[in-house]
């Protein structure tokens, strides 16, 4: 699956030229934080993820399920099998650094 970065019709071209500048095949320093977290953490749910993040750059809560999102369409994370009641009684997902994620 490609993932392909996108701008709405109404937003400035700025957006658009940003939008156009980010390839795919690369993984932007947001994304290498998190990649590099769980390698350094082992597998988590998102809201341990949320929890535990001290990296650099800071990111926002939801920023962080979509930079794992994101990893996740790439091949890089992926669902470890495994899954825990999160404090809501909710099942979560625990994700993990993909196997053969390379380094």
């Amino acid at each position: 699956m490609t993932e392909q970065a996108h701008a709405r019709t109404s937003d400035p071209w700025t957006s658009h030229a940003a939008a156009a500048s980010l390839a795919s095949d690369k993984i932007r320093e947001s994304q290498s934080a998190v990649l590099r977290f769980l390698r350094r953490n082992g597998p988590m749910e998102d809201e341990r993820l949320v929890k535990l993040y001290n990296g650099d750059p800071p990111q926002s809560p939801s920023g962080l399920r979509t930079r794992r999102a994101e990893l996740v369409k790439k091949g890089l994370i992926a669902d470890s099998g495994k899954r825990i009641v999160t404090k809501s009684g909710r099942k979560a997902i625990v994700w993990q650094v993909a196997p053969g994620a390379g380094r």
